[in-house]
């Protein structure tokens, strides 16, 4: 099992993705706080990131990290498109090969935008059907010995990344007392709860899932860390189960307060309600916190809430979907 990420590792992290990921905008939405009952509603914008998603900040690090104590090394990755382009676009930066194992099931423009970063050194393959079949292949290439696997949440470098999403809310905004943060592999979330919760203790961090993929959610209902049945699902980024020995499994008890769960209906209104109001175009996994706060299934009331949003990778078909 991986180590646990620490404070330490946190800022480590935040230097040297200085000059890389972008300090993500914390835009106030009226509307959203209008809508819930919070004091204030405000929006972090990680889909400004030059790769269009947070997952350039734990990729960088991990391969910052992996390229200084190996840079010879063959880099191996599995992806359901944001963390593959995240960690291509890091490979580049360090000169070193990496392949990209993609489950069939990835979004068409992701894996368009994946195909265009292919070179001598980069090289993307389609691996079963899913990102739970590319993740399995990927950890067999690395326990071969064939290349070093760069894990899109069960790695402390990649939660320590991640978790300067974290830091900068809580600079920006130090009386947001409420962080709702979509949940995949739990990375995200368990990063920036590393860093909020020994920031601000009383700070309450709720987690989003999509209803068709809730391996987080029945783990806190349950305990059980068992594969569950996926369905097809507008958050496709947030897709698939969770590897048995994850450290996200544990780091998300101990930090999260809630995981709530939302409908492909209120995804699709989400994502509806982000083209209208404020204008952004996003993909279904970026839009979960806003989803729940419009549905009414997370308890933000009176709070200042910052909803992290994820990403604007959306497909051609996604769109089309919400717009029929």
């Amino acid at each position: 099992m991986p180590r646990i990420p620490t404070l330490a590792d946190v800022n480590a992290a935040r230097q040297r993705l200085r000059g890389i990921a972008l300090h993500t905008p914390l835009e106030p939405s009226a509307e959203l706080t209008q809508a819930t009952g919070a004091a204030d509603v405000r929006l972090k914008r990680e889909e400004v990131q030059p790769t269009g998603a947070f997952k350039t900040r734990g990729a960088h690090n991990k391969v910052s990290v992996v390229a200084q104590e190996r840079p010879e090394a063959a880099l191996v990755t599995a992806s359901s498109g944001n963390h593959g382009i995240a960690v291509a676009t890091a490979a580049i930066r360090h000169g070193m090969r990496l392949t990209v194992l993609v489950g069939r099931s990835v979004s068409p423009a992701k894996l368009e935008r994946l195909r265009a970063l292919e070179t001598s050194r980069i090289t993307v393959e389609l691996i079963g059907n899913d990102t739970d079949d590319a993740e399995a292949e990927a950890r067999r290439r690395d326990d071969a010995g064939h290349a070093i696997y760069i894990p899109p949440y069960n790695d402390a470098e990649v939660i320590a990344g991640q978790a300067t999403v974290g830091v900068e809310i809580l600079e920006d905004w130090p009386e947001a007392d409420a962080i709702v943060v979509p949940i995949g592999g739990g990375g995200l979330i368990a990063g920036i709860g590393l860093w909020a919760k020994a920031v601000k203790p009383g700070l309450r961090l709720i987690g989003v899932q999509p209803a068709a993929s809730p391996p987080m959610y029945g783990y806190f209902e349950t305990g059980s860390v068992d594969p569950m049945p996926i369905a097809p699902t507008l958050a496709e980024g947030v897709a698939g189960n969770i590897e048995r020995d994850s450290i996200t499994w544990k780091l998300c008890r101990k930090l999260v307060d809630e995981v709530v769960l939302v409908e492909e209906d209120a995804i699709a209104d989400a994502m509806r309600w982000a083209l209208e109001v404020p204008h952004l175009l996003l993909e279904g996994s970026a839009v979960l916190g806003i989803a729940a706060l419009l549905g009414g299934v997370a308890d933000v009331g009176g709070r200042n809430v910052a909803i992290v949003i994820t990403g604007r990778n959306v497909s051609p078909e996604a769109l089309r979907a919400i717009l029929a």
